[in-house]
């Protein structure tokens, strides 16, 4: 039994797949030879880093660039053209693909042809008695095409597409739609595809006369009937992922070229300690299309999580470990972290986190090496987080991104707008607050939201004040499918609701701001805002903010205190309270007129009923060094 899985265009060049390195590893538990073929870096090889760049990392995902590419190849110019591609989806105002970035998509379309023939003369692909492809984003397409070439030249070679893009009821339409596809896998893999695969060795051997399916997929006998669903994966069963293949491919394609970010020279290692969301468990925030069936939070045991950490970076070597988590086991602060934080000359690492974790835990992460997080902010407006569901608040929000600043953690972040029922003044409070925070990370994207499937938004769209959905117009542009299949298969939808001109006119601001700010941020002339030594002795405010007059002032001991106390959201009385506790008793006096002031300069940001610090606030061993006099305990409260 021999079996090949593929990963087409457009997956990311510069990490290897963690899906198929687990599948992988899980067949070869079962004695069944397997190999990958990262047929992605062929193709950006073929297109060049320029587009693949475009494509890969800077195009939204609603216009379907890369499946619209890919399905020219499949169908030609049966019933879509560059020229009504781009009338219907690369202009449309709010899902469309700015001009400069179109070029792209035309050189993808022209080399998609080439790829494929090339693709298929790659390999002796009749070896294989099962050739599966992986898909998530834009894959399909791209999977489809070379797997119709494939049944042309070996029939008797059995066909599998599995992955986010056909998960539950999406995987349907593709097995009435495509009937060279045998298997499509709704769901998690892990079980059911080595359990089919075991089945096929058994049949081919003679042990058994008929295939037995394993729930989780759809295939040709029961055609759209349900699936099942497969069994839930314990995570800590599974087997160490099998990358072996990723860096044989990414030595030869990166062969020649300087080592760029984003490009397989600089590599991440991709592994996982969950899957689930705890807080989505609780609380599913309203946007969120994640975890559709799989939900419930399951992680790794935090030992087996170091054991499989270190010994990829033994087989692979020092490179950054990428966490596939969609929220950070809060457990890892009693057990996992601590440890990373034990040992000297940790790597770095990225996982996404929730927002409201408190300076200690931000700490844990950086001596932990986590250099890189996705915190899910979102919004600076509370009534805005409560429309989400976030679990929470704006000043938490903004803590979170001072801390970072402080600690050197690169927070990769958003601003949404555009949810039913929020309050005109949500934009209002957003742009304030950006526009006082310049120093630090700016978000990534300022964005109108999207309607996923499996988000709550989806789910209940009347409920929750939407007033029309459909599939996103890429959709009818990619496949020839009536609208009821369109509806089964998409994942983005288009939608009405009552705010939509006026949230669209507001979110322009924001936007205009982000990328003023994130030009500023790229050529390191933001500025910034902190409480410095002075070389007389004390601190000094400096306010350099790239937006308002700079200036810079001694800071009192009233007037450290009172940032020192707003290091963590505080209320007015705490605030006070908490710097009363650190001063000697003559210079409590004035307090409340020092805050003042401090809110009125922007040092300190007042976000509904809690105040901020937003200078950023010299470091525990800083303060024991230079203590401020007049501080009897300069400590953060």
């Amino acid at each position: 039994m021999r079996v090949a899985l593929v990963v087409m265009p457009f997956a990311a060049v510069d990490r290897p797949n963690l899906a198929v390195g687990l599948l992988k590893a899980a067949l070869r538990r079962e004695g069944i030879d397997c190999e990958v073929k990262y047929l992605n870096l062929t193709f950006w090889r073929l297109l060049g880093s320029a587009a693949w760049a475009t494509m890969a990392g800077r195009l939204p995902m609603t216009a379907l660039g890369g499946e619209w590419a890919f399905s020219q190849a499949f169908y030609g110019e049966r019933f879509s053209t560059w020229e009504s591609y781009e009338r219907e989806v690369l202009e449309d105002p709010l899902w469309g693909v700015v001009k400069a970035d179109r070029g792209a998509i035309r050189a993808a379309r022209a080399a998609a042809p080439g790829f494929l023939r090339l693709a298929l003369e790659s390999c002796d692909w009749g070896r294989y008695d099962l050739v599966g492809f992986t898909s998530t984003f834009e894959q399909t397409l791209a999977s489809l095409g070379l797997a119709r070439l494939i049944r042309r030249r070996y029939p008797h070679v059995l066909l599998a597409v599995g992955g986010a893009n056909f998960e539950a009821g999406m995987g349907r339409p593709y097995v009435e739609g495509f009937d060279f596809l045998d298997f499509v896998s709704t769901g998690e893999a892990d079980v059911s595809f080595p359990a089919l695969c075991r089945n096929l060795r058994a049949v081919k051997a003679g042990e058994s006369r008929r295939l037995e399916v394993p729930p989780g997929f759809l295939h040709r006998r029961n055609g759209s009937r349900p699936a099942g669903r497969g069994p839930m994966v314990r995570l800590d069963r599974l087997p160490t992922p099998d990358f072996d293949d990723y860096f044989r491919a990414a030595r030869r394609a990166s062969r020649g070229r300087a080592p760029r970010a984003g490009e397989p020279g600089r590599p991440w290692l991709m592994l996982e300690a969950s899957r689930g969301c705890w807080w989505g468990a609780k609380s599913h925030c309203t946007f969120c299309g994640l975890n559709g069936s799989t939900m419930r939070f399951r992680a790794k045991d935090w030992r087996r999580v170091v054991a499989e950490s270190d010994e990829l970076l033994a087989r692979y070597g020092a490179m950054p470990l990428q966490f596939t988590d969609n929220i950070l086991s809060m457990a890892y602060f009693d057990d996992l972290l601590p440890f990373w934080a034990s040992r000297p000359g940790e790597g770095e690492k990225f996982f996404e986190i929730k927002a409201n974790l408190r300076r200690r835990q931000v700490e844990l992460l950086h001596a932990a090496g986590v250099r890189d997080v996705q915190p899910g902010i979102e919004s600076f407006c509370d009534d805005t987080l409560r429309l989400m569901q976030k679990g929470a608040s704006a000043a938490q929000n903004v803590a979170l991104l001072r801390w970072c600043a402080e600690l050197g953690i690169k927070p990769a972040w958003n601003v949404l707008f555009g949810f039913p029922g929020e309050p005109a003044a949500a934009y209002e409070r957003n742009l304030r607050i950006m526009s006082q925070i310049p120093h630090l990370r700016p978000p990534k994207s300022c964005a109108l939201i999207r309607l996923d499937r499996f988000s709550p938004n989806f789910a209940d769209w009347r409920g929750r004040g939407f007033t029309a959905i459909e599939p996103l117009p890429a959709y009818r542009h990619v496949y020839p499918f009536d609208e009821a299949q369109l509806v089964e298969l998409a994942y983005f939808f288009r939608y009405r609701q009552p705010g939509l001109d006026e949230a669209v006119r507001r979110g322009y601001a924001l936007e205009r701001r982000r990328r003023e700010w994130w030009a500023r941020y790229e050529s390191g002339s933001q500025g910034e805002l902190a409480a410095k030594p002075h070389w007389q002795g004390g601190y000094v405010l400096v306010d350099r903010r790239f937006d308002r007059p700079r200036r810079a002032r001694r800071l009192s001991p009233r007037a450290l205190a009172l940032l020192l106390a707003c290091d963590g959201p505080a209320g007015r009385r705490q605030a006070l309270a908490r710097a009363g506790a650190m001063l000697d008793g003559g210079d409590r006096r004035g307090a409340g007129r020092e805050l003042r002031r401090l809110v009125a300069e922007g040092a300190v940001a007042e976000i509904g009923s809690k105040l901020i610090t937003l200078a950023l606030l010299p470091a525990p061993e800083q303060l024991s060094e230079r203590p401020p006099p007049g501080l009897s305990a300069a400590r953060r409260a």
